[in-house]
């Protein structure tokens, strides 16, 4: 483990760190119907319908163009219902008329690995950065252009050829129409008019935007999903099974401790163990014996939010698709850092104005050892490098100024880099 600092934030009293512990239950309605994001520190959550979207584009970020299929299918008497499902035809031609009797072994899905990239993305060629799957980046124009037509089958039977013309700025361009190219329709998504959500949605069927997000960051998202799962016939061969589970909301990570006392496992030895891949709870938590659920009862995550505060969820109940419902206890291990502070190195940090609309400052009180150039790294909630500014410190007390103006709305992580040291100055607020 790296040497670090850790700083804990909690309630002590009487030399003791209060914990504290609730019960959390959220919930996917019966038969696994509906979409829930969830909020650990509130405790709310959002339901949506699974049946209230079909499309997906990512609009948290101007460098990504992911395009998301929607998963989520629910059961009726222990049979799934019908579902949305994505095929590549092979074609960069809109006017063909595809053949759904032939393309259904070309079947996307979403990987669930990340916010940035869904399953219309996941033909592109993985050794062309200019390849975003559903279209190609021209240098040039800075634009992406679209290069392939695609094949979608709606809840309700009837399929769609679609082809996502151009990301423009923040301008989504796509059409689609019947197969044979009646009722084609182009519809036009601005990333601008959806900041501080991580997804824009679209439902096809009714031809609308779709209000899916809450109006508060989410951590979590318990929803139905198709996972690939090996075969266990041997084949060798991976086969896509609809799941109940659990994802991780945009800059969430998650670490997974297995094996472990729930009662007195420490996040300490999992600090190293964290991950931004967003099925790490993922589904296996329960599983079914033919009869019933059961549940890992020697298994706990420790979730730590874009704020940097820590949770331990250990999971309590399953209901299964009769209700839907989950229930989990939660403990707030308050906000832990485990990069360098400030102050242990001798040196005062304030950042001013939070939140902020374009400019903030930062004051420093540089002790003489860190007299020197540095930078100061802006990172998202992905843990990239958005924004980088180079400085120079003078000893005693130094007001820099930065400006954001160009990031979208969000959290962001301020980190100072001064004689190869890192030193966390914590979060801010672009409005």
């Amino acid at each position: 483990m790296k040497s670090v600092v850790l700083i804990f934030l909690c309630i002590i009293t009487a030399g003791k760190i209060l914990l504290a512990q609730s019960i959390q239950e959220i919930t996917t309605g019966a038969g696994y119907r509906q979409q829930s994001y969830v909020s650990l520190e509130s405790g709310i959550e959002k339901l949506t319908d699974n049946t209230s979207w079909d499309i997906a584009f990512t609009v948290y970020n101007p460098e990504v163009a992911g395009i998301f299929i929607n998963e989520s299918a629910g059961t009726n008497m222990g049979q799934p219902t019908p579902e949305v499902a994505a095929f590549e035809t092979g074609s960069d031609d809109f006017s063909e008329q595809p053949n759904p009797d032939i393309l259904l072994d070309f079947r996307l899905y979403n990987t669930e690995l990340n916010w940035e990239s869904g399953a219309f993305n996941e033909v592109r060629n993985p050794d062309d950065p200019f390849d975003f799957g559903w279209g190609i980046y021209n240098s040039q124009t800075q634009d992406i252009n679209g290069t392939r037509v695609f094949l979608i089958q709606l809840r309700n039977g009837q399929y769609k050829k679609i082809k996502f013309l151009s990301l423009s700025g923040d301008v989504f361009t796509f059409k689609y129409a019947n197969l044979d190219g009646t009722n084609e329709v182009t519809k036009t998504i601005n990333r601008a008019d959806h900041a501080g959500n991580t997804l824009a949605y679209y439902s096809i069927q009714s031809d609308n935007v779709i209000d899916v997000e809450p109006e508060e960051d989410f951590d979590l998202v318990y929803e139905r999903y198709v996972t690939l799962l090996a075969d266990p016939g041997g084949s060798g061969n991976f086969i896509p099974y609809a799941v109940t589970g659990i994802l991780s909301g945009l800059g969430v990570e998650v670490a997974e401790a297995s094996g472990v006392d729930p009662s007195t496992v420490e996040y300490s030895d999992y600090i190293d163990s964290l991950q931004t891949e967003l099925d790490v709870i993922g589904y296996d938590w329960k599983s079914f014996s033919g009869t019933e659920w059961s549940l890992e009862e020697d298994r706990v995550y420790f979730v730590k939010t874009t704020d940097d505060r820590v949770w331990k969820i250990h999971f309590t109940a399953f209901e299964g698709s009769f209700t839907g419902t989950t229930v989990f206890e939660k403990t707030d291990l308050g906000i832990i850092s485990a990069v360098n502070d400030p102050g242990a190195a001798g040196m005062k940090a304030l950042v001013f104005p939070n939140p902020i609309e374009s400019i903030f400052h930062l004051s420093l009180d540089v002790p003489p050892s860190l007299v020197s150039s540095g930078s100061l790294h802006i990172i998202d909630g992905l843990g990239r490098i958005v924004q980088q500014s180079y400085l120079s410190l003078t000893e005693g007390f130094n007001v820099l100024e930065f400006n954001i103006k160009d990031l979208h709305t969000g959290l962001y992580h301020l980190k100072l880099v001064v004689k190869n040291q890192s030193f966390s100055l914590g979060m801010v607020s672009k409005q």
